[in-house]
């Protein structure tokens, strides 16, 4: 691996575990009475460029290097399950990842304006859900990269 597709994965990484943070950060302030739209909004929009970050690294590393040098390793090693079932799934669901940023950061946005206890509670509902499918794409990867 060259030191560009290292730091390439890196970002990918990094940048994918820190929109999942995050999203935590949204939804723990999504989940007070009043909380700082403006500070949200921001926050959220973030969560969006880091999504979007690893989406498009994710993409260069998988087509120049994962799919013709680590994809055969991980078939012909001793889990390749792991590949089959948690490689296929984590990214599949990664692909819903940053509309659902996207929906969150237009929802807060939105709630700056117009403050509204329904729509902050479903946005709050909606965050979990993105921050339940981040961790469990992020525990994916784990699984299918300790499967080598």
């Amino acid at each position: 691996m060259t030191t560009t597709l290292a730091a390439v994965l890196i970002v990918h990484v990094l940048s994918g575990v820190i929109a999942i943070g995050i999203h935590n950060v949204v939804l723990m302030h999504l989940l007070k009475k009043a909380p700082n739209y403006v500070f949200v909004s921001r926050i959220a929009w973030s969560a969006v460029a880091l999504f979007l970050l690893s989406w498009a690294t994710s993409a260069y590393y998988y087509v120049t290097y994962y799919g013709t040098a680590v994809k055969p390793r991980i078939l012909a090693g001793a889990l390749p399950a792991g590949h089959a079932f948690f490689m296929e799934t984590k990214e599949h669901i990664f692909l819903v990842l940053p509309f659902l940023a996207v929906s969150i950061a237009l929802s807060v946005s939105y709630l700056r304006a117009s403050p509204d206890d329904a729509l902050r509670k479903s946005t709050a509902f909606l965050t979990l859900i993105a921050l339940c499918v981040g961790a469990a794409t992020a525990a994916a990867g784990v699984i299918v990269s300790g499967s080598i």
